[in-house]
């Protein structure tokens, strides 16, 4: 494939995950509408956040290891056209009950798309632009958060809640568009991943660590990130009226945190994520110190949303890398285990901040995540050390013996 080609199947995923992440995230800014439209509480409208997380984390899997015979570039489309029906269903739901159904459904079939998204671009683009193509297409979900949960939200709040999964249909429906064409025809076809690889992929000690690495590493940043606003207001002292400037300071400086992170993905991932979780850990710490004090403790804001997306594009590949060692033919399925890994993680953090709010109050949770961050890094050394063993005695077992060589001579 060309280097334009390779860009521009890049882009198209990348615009996919954003209209993905939009998807996810959007009904987020319009929990109050959603309630007073159902006549439910905001708590129990909540559960529209939190069931697409858990039926993202746990039904992606599934669903990719049961599509696995499938074409990769028809189920992608597939996937795309689901979402689009999917979110015109939610805008139509007469229910609360329906409408908690089509996102969960949405949310499995957002997890499946990006996963085969992943898993493709990881074959059929060269070896030197993996990280970078990776990092781009999670890079769309920290660009939906900036630019399409505000505008989705707008469009919620001013022409009815449900303006805001039509809006999310429509821009599904360029993102369908854009694959269609530039999705080579000539991709390798999907092997059937046997039930043998599936449970052995799942049940590797070595895929189970690294695995933890993103739940424990995208759980720290959640559990602060969940919790951003009363923490600018209760304990950052941060006027109301300057609150959503610094969301958008944040959202931007996520975008530069996942550039960043192709960077770091190039060559040893696992290495590179040693340092990036203990980059974490320091600056949730500094936080800790400086977040009573506005301006100290904004510029660490900033840094937390600097090194916030960077671990993400490593893991992926680490993980992919990992399957295409042990279980080659379950490499597709471990494509699905970083946004499983993520919406494991970020439900974790919210709730352990919630949880540490609640019992100890908002500023502790800065050092929360940096305890978490720094167990992600212990793991992630875990991990490559391992490697290390793995590749010596792979070199050990390659060399001739002595006598062999002898007998040779």
């Amino acid at each position: 494939m060309s280097s334009k080609r390779e860009n521009a199947l890049i882009f198209s995923f990348t615009f996919m995950a954003f209209v993905l992440g939009t998807t996810e995230y959007v009904i987020v800014g319009l929990l109050s509408e959603v309630s007073e439209s159902f006549g439910i509480t905001v708590a129990k409208a909540g559960a529209l956040v939190s069931g697409f997380a858990i039926a993202y984390a746990i039904g992606t899997p599934v669903v990719m290891a049961a599509a696995s015979r499938f074409p990769k570039r028809g189920a992608i489309l597939t996937a795309i056209g689901l979402v689009l029906l999917f979110n015109l269903f939610s805008a139509l739901s007469p229910t609360y009950g329906l409408l908690l159904f089509t996102r969960i459904i949405t949310a499995v079939v957002c997890g499946f798309a990006v996963s085969q998204a992943i898993s493709v671009a990881s074959d059929a683009v060269s070896i030197g632009k993996r990280g970078g193509a990776i990092s781009s297409i999670l890079g769309g979900f920290a660009i939906a958060n900036v630019l399409g949960v505000p505008i989705g939200t707008y469009v919620g709040q001013h022409f009815e809640w449900p303006a805001a999964f039509v809006l999310t249909a429509l821009m599904a429906l360029i993102a369908l568009f854009l694959n269609y064409i530039y999705i080579p025809r000539q991709l390798p076809k999907a092997g059937k991943i046997s039930l043998k690889d599936q449970v052995g992929l799942l049940t590797n000690g070595r895929i189970i660590l690294a695995f933890l690495i993103p739940v424990l590493g995208i759980g720290a940043v959640f559990e602060i990130y969940t919790y951003i606003t009363p923490l600018l207001s209760d304990v950052m002292h941060v006027p109301q009226r300057y609150i959503s400037w610094i969301l958008l300071v944040y959202g931007l400086a996520s975008i530069v945190s996942n550039w960043l992170g192709g960077k770091a993905a190039a060559g040893n991932a696992v290495s590179k994520m040693r340092f990036v979780l203990l980059a974490q850990a320091i600056v949730f710490a500094l936080f800790s110190l400086t977040a009573p004090i506005p301006v100290l403790g904004l510029i660490c804001l900033v840094l937390v949303a600097g090194v916030s997306y960077m671990l993400n594009a490593a893991a992926q590949l680490y993980l992919i890398d990992l399957a295409n060692r042990y279980f080659p033919g379950a490499k597709d399925l471990a494509a699905s285990l970083l946004p499983s890994a993520a919406n494991i993680g970020i439900a974790g953090g919210a709730a352990i901040g919630g949880a540490a709010a609640e019992q100890a109050g908002l500023i502790h949770l800065p050092w929360i995540a940096g305890v978490m961050a720094l167990t992600a890094c212990g793991i992630a050394v875990i991990s490559c050390r391992l490697d290390v063993r793995s590749r010596s005695a792979y070199t050990v077992s390659q060399q001739p013996s002595a006598s062999g060589a002898g007998h040779s001579k």
